[in-house]
């Protein structure tokens, strides 16, 4: 499978319990939309949602435009149908690779997405293409995770001297926009407490978000036992946030 297709897998997998344990991807959708309602200089009428998940964005986008119209689309089918059932016919929803939103006609006042460019193989060149979405005086607003995430569990590997299998994410001081667009980033880091280093492992992966990078061997048993007797008796996990905004 393309790596592509893994993360699509890993998200359909967890659809159903992604909710449960979606504690900071909740908090940032709400942020996210917090921001965008508060900068926005008028309600826009048609919004494009890129990596909808379950929804959690979604619903606070269709709770402050209450008039607006609402397209959604994911990577994931089972995603949508989480995203369907929890707004009903208020919005209309497509599966669809945020990167390559193909089939699109456009003309969009807002484009939103919480959490989900970090899968992005090109960020600057999936940038560029949903900036052609919109309207003449239109936004572009995002969350994405940036290279601070969960730099504990990096270091941890570290101390070991194991490879990690995460991402790399961006930083904020080196966005990588798009060449000729010159967009705004803030950053905010959020923590999130764990019981263990199994328990955050577990998250990870229920979150659909255990996909390690593309060409990570997975560790061997003993060295991730290892891994995780380390981080008995409980941890944080920072979450690096990049809320960025471009406008047509």
């Amino acid at each position: 499978m393309t790596d592509k297709t893994r993360v699509a897998a890993a998200f359909t997998r967890q659809a159903e319990a992604y909710d449960s344990v979606a504690t900071i991807q909740r908090e940032v959708a709400r942020r996210l939309a917090q921001r965008i309602a508060s900068r926005l200089p008028a309600p826009p009428t048609r919004i494009l949602e890129i990596g909808c998940g379950t929804g959690l964005l979604s619903a606070e986008l269709a709770a402050a435009f209450p008039q607006a119209r609402l397209l959604l689309t994911d990577i994931s089918p089972a995603m949508l149908e989480r995203a369907h059932a929890r707004l009903g016919n208020r919005a209309e929803y497509r599966i669809l690779d945020g990167e390559h939103p193909e089939g699109l006609t456009g003309g969009y006042d807002l484009i939103a997405s919480s959490l989900a460019m970090q899968w992005f193989a090109d960020l600057p060149s999936a940038l560029a293409r949903l900036s052609h979405l919109l309207a003449p005086g239109g936004w572009l607003c995002f969350a994405t995770l940036g290279a601070g995430s969960f730099a504990e569990w990096r270091a941890a590997h570290a101390a070991l001297s194991l490879p990690c299998g995460l991402h790399d994410y961006p930083n904020a001081a080196a966005f990588p926009w798009p060449s000729g667009v010159k967009g705004t980033i803030e950053e905010d880091f959020l923590a999130e407490r764990h019981t263990s280093g199994q328990a955050f492992a577990r998250a990870l992966k229920t979150l659909g978000a255990g996909e390690p990078a593309q060409g990570h061997q997975p560790l061997p048993p003993g060295a991730f036992r290892k891994l995780l007797n380390a981080l008995q008796g409980g941890f944080s996990v920072t979450y690096h946030v990049l809320y960025g905004e471009l406008r047509t």
